[in-house]
Order: C-alpha cells, then structure tokens, then sequence
C-alpha cells in the first residue's frame, strides 16, 4: 500500500465507507496528542448543558421574579388594605429588574411546564430532521433559536403571559433533541472501552447546567436584577452554539484533527453499519417490544421526576422551608449538584475499569445506588422536621440529590449497550420520557406545596420515595449487558475486523478478500 492510500471497506449490503486516509493529508493534520474526541466530548458537554440552562434560569430566577417584598410598591402595600391581587407589581412603568410577578398555582406550574411540553412535542420531528440532516447542522440551528428565545424572554414575560407560554414552549424544541445528540456523540466518538465515561459526562448535562445557573442566577438576579439571568445565558449559549458549529463533525472520520491513529482507537470493535454509510433502518417494533429498554425507560422516570426537584424546587424549598434568602438557596443548590457530578464521573471512569465484577452486576449495583439510596434518604428526609440545624437540614436534603450521580452506570449505559447503533433512538424516547417526567413534576409539586409549608414537602418526598423504590426494582429484574439480538446483524464485520482482520494486522496489510476489504 502506497503512502497515499485510501482503505476502503465494503459490507456485505455493498454500502462503501472509507475508513482510511491519505497519509499526506495525515502528516498535516493537527492531531490534538490524539485526544481529539476529549475535546469533542467538552464541547458537546457544554454545549447540552446551556441548551438546557436557557431554559431552566427561569426557574432559578423565579424566586426573585415573585419575591414581591423585594418590590417598590411593597411598603405601600403593607400600609394598604389591598390584597396582592388589587397591586400591579408588574407596572409597565417599572424598570424591567424592578417588576414582580404574583404568580397564581397554576401560572406557576404553567411556566416550569411549557418547556418540557414543547420538547415532548418536537422529539419525533427533531430525529427525523436529526436522522436527515445530521446533528451538527439540526444542533446548531437550535442553538440559534434557543440563544434568541432566551435573550427576549425577560420582555415577553412582562408583556403577556400567555405569549410568555407560548415563547416556552418554542424553547421546548430545542430541548427536544439533547438526549438523542448526546447518543450520537457516544455512538461516534467514544471508544469502545469509553463509553461509560462518554456515557457519564454526556449525560451529566442535567447537571452541569444547574450547577451554573442556580447558584449564578440567585446572586446575579439579587445583585443586577431578575433580567440579567437571561441576558447572561443568551450569550453564553450563543458563544457555545459558535463553537459547535466551527469544531463538531458527524463523523470522526472527516474531522480535520483526527489522525489515523485515533481514528482506529475510536472505530475499533464497532460494526461496520454503525459508522458507516448504507442502509441501517432502526428495528422499532423489536425496540419498542424489548423488556430490558422498557426497564430502562421506566428508570428514567424515577430519575427524572426527582431530577425536576433538584433543578426547580430545591432553591424553593430552601427559601420557603429552611429559611434560606434567594442568594443562599442558589449557592446550596450546588452543594447536591456539585457532589452528583463527581459521582457521575467517577461512577463512569470505574464502570469502565472494574473488571473483578460483571458488567450486569456493576449496572444493577450503580443503578440501586441512585435509585433505592435516594429513595431511603428522601424517605428519612420526609419524617426529619426541619429546624434544628440549618448546616444539618441542607446535608440531608443534599444526600438523596447527589446519589443519583450514580445512574450513569446503571439505566444508562444499559440502554447503550443494549441497543448498540441504534441508541440514538432509544435515547429520543428516553428524552421523551425525561422531559413527560419533568412536566409532571411541573404541575404535581406545586398542586402538592401550595404554601411551601413542610407538611406539604413531606408528601412530596414520600412520592418520590416510592417512585424511586417501584422504578428501581423494575429495571434490575429486567437488565442485561449484552447486545441485543434486534442490534447485531448477521456476518457484520467491525470496522477493526475489516481492516485489520482478525488477528488485527496493520492497517496497510492486505485483508482476506473474504472480509470484504478492498485495496485502492
């Protein structure tokens, strides 16, 4: 083989991918010490993260939106005999950062809400635009939409509410396609032996995004205003939708700082239709009929609807119960999330690295760690009254938030390993399921908290105890490890296979003929 070779491959179904590259185009590649994918996986981790941040600063700046003793016309309405229905806190004569809001319940539950109602609606068209188009381009353009959506949002909700529904709801879109994105970069970029640790970071996106913006907002909307919130996350979403757009590649193989090196490590053991071109039709009746992706998608409702606490309710919770100001409840908002993350990633790197125990056994394991320990911590957190010690009340509250770091190496990397090539789809419906999850969250916890008193808190935690406990033991009666049948096709070569041969020879040794390798 020639210095400057192409390898081609041809799978059975006759599709051609090219695996290799010209050996002069590689010596002027910039290589990144073959770390390219790292890269890859930052950016994209950012990226999700303020796709969902430009949607969920609303809710870390509501509770200085509806704080109406933070109002000028407050005073007077104390000396008044007017109730808060009779004062206009949202006077049009008002600065945008001194307007208020007296949101009734089911204002409240419609402003979390929308959002996630506008995802569910759009996942389906967002994959089919996805399958089409690619993720960078799909990706991209809701990044712009997204950027938009949030920098006007602070006009529009002191306009109408309902506009202001109806603005979420668009936002909503761009949430509908994160979890499948983040599928594909597994699917594309990981290693074999990375996936769990893409796994993790990749969905480590929930967050990420609250880790910045609760405890940000809560000292940006007291210090500069409610306003400010959103103006900041517009640019920081733009500015990472820019980036995405100038460094991300659909395919690894085409970007330009991946050398051949790593391109190998990151092709290697995956089947030639997974990366390659041809045709790769998703099995959904098979999926959809699979009882190990159903206990995975139950697992994800558990998870969720927990999730909605921590990046909606804990600051609300926080302020109302324990007694902490807005600043206060945001900056404690990260203690959980903060030790979620480290969990998350570190669940990820030692899934990947255990060898002295079963892949099943070690997801069934991380999985009841998340699940069952956050369901017995919000159950003792439901018969611990509040008030003893403020440092005690956050701690306890913390517990059950953080466990669920612990999912990255449960449901998750069951539902990737299981479904192989077509996670990407798997994980559309689990966006679906996530952001159903979310929405009933929306309406559930206030209907349940309409005073914030704890006694109402308490029921709420009950619920999620029982969520967690029921979900949990579902999907670890019904996990595997294995590939499913419906994702292996027979006589599929992996790419190594195929370029290498079996006893992985170099790239520029001459295949069996048989393995469908060609030579240029």
């Amino acid at each position: 083989m020639s210095a400057s070779s192409e390898t081609t491959v041809t799978s059975n179904s006759s599709s051609e991918v090219t695996i290799g590259m010209n050996h002069d185009e590689e010596e002027r590649r910039y290589g990144c010490l073959g770390g390219n994918r790292y890269i890859v996986l930052v950016i994209a981790l950012l990226f999700l993260s303020f796709m969902l941040s430009s949607i969920i600063c609303y809710n870390a700046s509501y509770v200085s939106m509806v704080n109406l003793h933070s109002s000028p016309y407050w005073e007077e309405f104390i000396s008044s005999n007017k109730s808060i229905d009779e004062v206009n806190w949202n006077d049009p004569n008002l600065p945008l950062s001194e307007r208020r809001f007296a949101f009734d319940t089911a204002q409240k539950s419609l402003g979390f809400a929308a959002g996630f109602l506008g995802a569910i609606a759009a996942v389906v068209p967002m994959s089919r635009l996805t399958a089409r188009f690619g993720v960078h381009k799909v990706m991209t353009i809701s990044g712009v939409f997204g950027t938009v959506l949030v920098i006007i949002t602070p006009i529009v909700v002191s306009w109408s509410f309902p506009v202001f529904v109806i603005l979420r709801v668009l936002q909503g879109i761009t949430l509908a396609n994160l979890f499948t994105t983040a599928g594909v970069v597994v699917n594309e970029w990981a290693a074999v032996n990375e996936k769990g640790l893409f796994i993790s970071v990749l969905s480590a996106h929930v967050e990420v995004g609250a880790v910045f913006t609760m405890p940000v907002s809560g000292a940006l909307a007291t210090s500069a205003g409610w306003p400010w919130v959103f103006y900041l996350h517009g640019a920081i979403l733009g500015a990472l939708t820019t980036l995405w757009a100038v460094y991300y590649r659909d395919r690894a193989v085409k970007h330009p700082f991946v050398q051949r090196k790593e391109w190998r490590k990151i092709s290697f053991g995956k089947k030639l239709n997974q990366t390659g071109k041809g045709s790769n039709e998703t099995p959904i009746r098979k999926i959809v009929s699979s009882i190990v992706i159903w206990g995975v998608w139950i697992a994800v409702i558990g998870n969720f609807l927990v999730s909605q606490f921590s990046i909606s309710y804990a600051p609300i919770y926080l302020r109302g119960v324990i007694g902490c100001s807005p600043t206060e409840a945001g900056l404690l908002t990260l203690i959980p999330m903060a030790c979620l993350l480290v969990i998350k990633f570190s669940t990820g790197f030692f899934s990947d690295r255990i060898k002295s125990i079963s892949d099943l056994t070690k997801m069934k394991m991380f999985n009841s760690c998340a699940l069952l320990g956050s369901s017995i911590f919000f159950i003792i957190l439901a018969c611990s009254s509040p008030g003893g010690s403020k440092v005690l009340d956050v701690i306890l509250l913390s517990i059950p938030m953080a466990l669920l770091g612990f999912s990255s190496g449960g449901y998750s990397k069951c539902a990737v390993m299981v479904s192989g090539q077509y996670s990407p789809f798997v994980m559309s419906i689990v966006q679906i399921i996530a952001c159903s999850s979310l929405m009933a969250g929306s309406f559930l916890v206030p209907a349940l908290t309409p005073t914030d008193s704890f006694s109402e808190w308490q029921r709420v935690f009950m619920v999620y105890g029982a969520v967690l406990a029921i979900t949990n033991t579902i999907f670890i009666v019904f996990a595997r490890a294995e590939p499913a049948k419906w994702s292996q096709q027979k006589g599929d070569l992996t790419l190594a296979e195929a370029v290498m041969g079996s006893e992985q020879k170099p790239v520029e040794a001459v295949a069996d003929p048989e393995m469908g390798v060609q030579r240029n």
